[in-house]
């Protein structure tokens, strides 16, 4: 089971100021989740995100990802998906 950190928590793992914690995430420079008016933290996340030098970079790409993943689940779920070619998405990409 994967370790569940509150706001505070992640702050002291990170050894900051939870005012900078949820700032980050609230940014998107953390990886957390926020669940109603609560922010929450995967440790194992966290540790990754560290080991990668913890970059805004590396940080924004990765939120990218999960929102163009997101993005497709509710097309796939309200039926407004479809298969196309690989030159097409080439080309929807580039305009």
């Amino acid at each position: 089971m994967q370790e569940i950190l509150t706001l505070r928590e992640a702050a002291a793992f990170l050894r900051c100021h939870p005012d900078t914690v949820k700032r980050r995430a609230r940014a998107g420079e953390l990886p957390a989740s926020k669940i109603g008016r609560a922010w929450r933290f995967r440790r194992a996340e966290l540790d990754a995100w560290l080991a990668r030098g913890g970059t805004l970079q590396e940080a924004v790409v990765d939120r990218g990802v999960a929102l163009a993943i997101e993005d497709a689940k509710a097309e796939v779920a309200a039926g407004r998906s479809r298969v196309v070619s690989w030159e097409e998405a080439e080309a929807a990409l580039d305009s």
